[in-house]
């Protein structure tokens, strides 16, 4: 063991003796990239200087740099013992073994490894057809190991799914592509070995989508002249390119009569031709793909209609004539005669028969044939065309040429003319003809014959209006005006001069004759006249009756009249006047006589009217409806009486209460009836307030003075509304209790006295409804009421009835018969249950009842003395 120990040492020795080499970097590989120079070192250590050389891969001793023959590879050599390998531009081939040596032997090699910069290749933008496998190619330059990575926007493709499958290296394949798909993809690079670079590339992911035509062009109409438009709207990716073509394949460029617009979705095309007419194809591509989609769209020019023009036609009256309707260019049109804005239809008009259309010529033409023309044709006619290019018309008049003729219309309505001296007249011919007629007057006084257009005589004055009226104006001065006189008329038809004439006979005004007069109603302070219009009224409309009435006063005759228009009012052939004011009970003597616009005539023969003796007024006149609009309200309108009865009014009364229709004679107690509310004179309108709504009433109305209470009027109205339905629980089961809560009577509200304008103040009373049960068991228990208070009412005053039975049997009372019982009529004591009972009036005409009103105190009974 010692001995070889010892030989070691010895040999370690020798060596060191003899020197060794070092690099750095040490090895023995060494990994550098193409994009850097390349710098060795090689160091000897020992006694000699010896200068280390380098060999290159091939063996090759590596020359010293500047010597021109390097490769890019040479040796330098900073000291005497050390020796520096340069690669500049590493390239592929310089890769292997690079050895250091000595001339004493010593050597030390290192192995180079050369890797090339890590690049991605890519096209960008890359395009793939919708909905089919596509693969996006990223191809990486590297002889590492390279980890794939990829990225849609800024999501990460995790791994292989159903969508995407990146296990192959050099490309992403996407599993049926859509449009969401479309995009910038993110391909990243990183190599796990040799010098771990990384890089990244985005790509451009386009997705091809075939076009489609979404809004096509349609067919389309056009006129002559006019324009067409076209509309050709597509989708598709990229945005598809639209062209215009015709049915021969010609493509449609912008010229000065076509227009393609809006990137080719609108072509449009200018003064439109005959020639135009065909198909129009709109195709649009995408690039990058042969599909295209196309739509075809049908022109049709059509040729407006143009009619021949208008006629001015001059006809006779009853003759034959005939106006043409036609076409001179343009499509077949439509024909229609028109009058009035109406068309005409073929055949024999609905509403003239001597008129007809007839269709001619295949319907080229139209006729408007009149077999014997009337002076209610004269007038325009429309000639119209359509087709399905436009329209036409053309005016046509008719001239209906006539003799001047009487117009009876009008010359009736004006009646017969009088007049007297002083006042000044007009006499008026109206006349038709066609054309318009010249016109002249004439007047025969005796045999002597005047043309009053032709003299200058200042008293007559001719004048015509273009309405075919012609009047003569003048103020009569003598008898001799009060005469016949003639209106000519003339015009010129064809050449010959047409002449007609009129005579007016011009009468002197005279007194109308006495009227017919009756004495119709006599009153208190009135009397009612009839009078009927005399048989001759002077000739003249009567304007007024002047009544004159005489009568004696303290001894002495007093004569009053008074003038009343004429009325003219009613359909009799009399009129009705009041004479008011008058004294009652008092003879009057009355004569009329009749006024026209001339002179006041005869008076009537004498009447005697006596006036009534005085009474409370007569009853108001009520006017106001049976339904009240309002739920709660009622206005009661009325008229005045037709006679106060002697006296000033003093006021109205008014009185109502709610009764049953169903029981229209029900006798209605004073305490069921609402307060009397009063109103002053003046008024003739007054509104009841705070009633119940669809709940039936009666009003009563009168007139009282310093005579009494007068007449009364009365009258049935209903509130509008609709009763509210009983809710259950809203009564008790007890009939007291349901009493308590139902609606109150009249006699139950409070009301206060009316003011001065007529207005009332009624405080309301609540509503309640009722239950069916409660509102039978409430009837039937009134019912039985009502039964025995009218039984006990005739033991009382008749003595009869169950309970006079049960007073005779029972009780011992006297029979009735055995005594006489006494009823009289007395003044009571004032103000203590006075009843009024007066008139109602029924016949509407307001007269005096027969017997005067009856105050009734009370009715004694008395059982003294025997029975008559």
């Amino acid at each position: 063991m010692d001995s070889l120990r010892i030989l070691l040492f010895a040999l370690a020795y020798v060596r060191l003796s003899y020197g060794a080499v070092s690099l750095a970097p040490q090895g023995p590989t060494l990994e550098k990239g193409m994009t850097e120079d390349i710098v060795i070192l090689c160091t000897y250590s020992g006694d000699d200087d010896l200068r280390p050389q380098w060999r290159d891969p091939q063996n090759n001793v590596v020359p010293l740099a500047g010597t021109g023959v390097s490769g890019g590879v040479a040796v330098t050599h900073p000291t005497t013992t050390i020796t520096k390998l340069e690669i500049t531009n590493p390239q592929e081939s310089h890769e292997g073994q690079y050895t250091c040596f000595t001339t004493d032997g010593e050597q030390k090699s290192i192995n180079l490894v050369l890797y090339p910069p890590l690049e991605l290749e890519a096209d960008s933008p890359q395009s793939f057809e919708i909905y089919r496998n596509a693969r996006v190619l990223c191809k990486v330059n590297s002889k590492a190991n390279v980890l794939y990575e990829w990225k849609f926007g800024e999501l990460a493709i995790a791994g292989t799914n159903a969508k995407y499958n990146i296990e192959h290296k050099e490309y992403l394949e996407i599993v049926n592509i859509s449009s969401q798909d479309d995009g910038t993809y993110e391909c990243s690079a990183t190599e796990t070995t040799g010098l771990v670079a990384s890089d990244s590339i985005d790509i451009r992911v386009e997705v091809l989508v075939p076009p489609k035509i979404t809004l096509g062009p349609e067919d389309f109409n056009g006129t002559e002249g006019k324009n067409a438009e076209f509309k050709c709207i597509a989708t598709g990716n990229p945005p598809p390119v639209l062209r215009w073509t015709t049915s021969g394949n010609q493509v449609i460029e912008s010229t000065d009569r076509f227009t393609i617009e809006d990137s080719g979705e609108k072509l449009i095309i200018n003064d439109l031709r005959k020639a135009d007419e065909g198909s129009y194809i709109c195709t649009a591509t995408v690039e990058k793909l042969t599909i295209t989609a196309q739509r075809v769209a049908t022109l049709r020019v059509f040729i407006p209609p143009v009619v021949q023009e208008g006629i001015e036609k001059s006809a006779l009256e009853n003759s034959r004539e005939t106006l043409s309707c036609n076409t001179v260019s343009g499509d077949k049109s439509e024909l229609t005669w028109r009058r009035f804005g109406e068309d005409m239809p073929v055949g024999v008009q609905p509403t003239a028969a001597d008129i007809e259309v007839q269709s001619l010529q295949d319907g080229s033409r139209l006729d408007l044939i009149f077999s014997s023309v009337k002076r209610s044709y004269n007038g325009s006619y429309e000639c119209f065309a359509k087709n399905a290019g436009g329209e036409a018309s053309a005016i046509s008049n008719l001239t209906v040429n006539f003799p001047p003729v009487i117009d009876k219309k009008r010359q009736d309505q004006q009646g017969a003319y009088t007049g007297w001296i002083g006042n000044e007249m007009t006499l008026t011919c109206y006349w038709l003809a066609n054309p318009p007629a010249q016109y002249y007057w004439v007047i025969k006084r005796n045999t002597q014959v005047t043309n009053l257009t032709d003299i200058s005589d200042p008293v007559f004055t001719v004048f015509s209006t273009a309405d075919g009226a012609s009047s003569v104006s003048f103020t009569p001065g003598k008898s001799e005006d009060f005469s016949v006189y003639t209106c000519y008329a003339y015009n010129v038809i064809d050449g010959v001069e047409q002449v007609a004439q009129h005579n007016i006979d011009f009468r002197s005004a005279g007194a109308p004759d006495a009227p017919n007069v009756e004495v119709d109603t006599n009153r208190p302070t009135s009397i009612t006249l009839r009078i009927e219009e005399p048989e001759y009224t002077g000739g003249l409309d009567i304007i007024s009756y002047n009544i004159t009435w005489k009568f004696e006063s303290r001894g002495e005759e007093v004569v009053k009249y008074e003038v009343f228009d004429y009325k003219n009012e009613d359909d009799e052939d009399f009129e009705r006047y009041v004479i008011e004011g008058l004294d009652s009970e008092k003879p009057y003597k009355i004569q009329v006589a009749a006024k026209n616009e001339y002179i006041l005539g005869e008076q009537s023969e004498e009447v005697i009217g006596r006036t009534l003796s005085s009474r409370p007024p007569y009853a108001p006149k009520i006017t106001s409806p049976q339904t009240s609009e309002s739920e709660t309200e009622y206005t009661l309108e009325w008229e005045e009486p037709a006679d106060n009865g002697g006296a000033e009014i003093e006021a109205y009364y008014i009185q109502y209460w709610e009764y049953d229709p169903n029981r229209p004679n029900e006798v209605i107690e004073n305490g069921d009836k609402s307060s009397v509310q009063k109103v002053d004179k003046v008024y003739r309108k007054h509104i009841i307030p705070e009633l119940e709504k669809a709940t039936d009433y009666k009003v009563e109305i009168w007139a009282s003075s310093t005579l009494g209470d007068g007449n009364r009027d009365i009258i049935a109205f209903k509130t509008a509304g609709k009763k509210n339905l009983p809710t259950a629980g809203e009564f008790s089961t007890s009939t007291s209790a349901t009493k308590q809560n139902s609606t109150p009577s009249p006699l139950q509200r409070q009301t206060t006295p009316a003011s001065d304008d007529g207005d009332t103040t009624v405080k309301p009373a609540e509503s309640v409804g009722l239950e069916k049960g409660t509102i039978i068991g409430i009837v039937i228990a009134a019912f039985l009421i009502v039964l025995i208070v009218v039984d006990i009412s005739c033991c009382i005053v008749n003595d009869c009835g169950m309970t006079m039975c049960l007073c005779v049997h029972c009780c011992g009372r006297q029979a009735p018969g055995t005594k006489a019982t006494e009823v009289e009529l007395g003044e009571g004591e004032a103000g203590k249950g006075k009843v009024t009972y007066s008139e109602i009036r029924e016949d509407g005409d307001g007269s005096a009842p027969s017997d005067p009103p009856v105050e009734k105190d009370k009715l004694i009974g008395s059982n003294q003395g025997p029975a008559e």
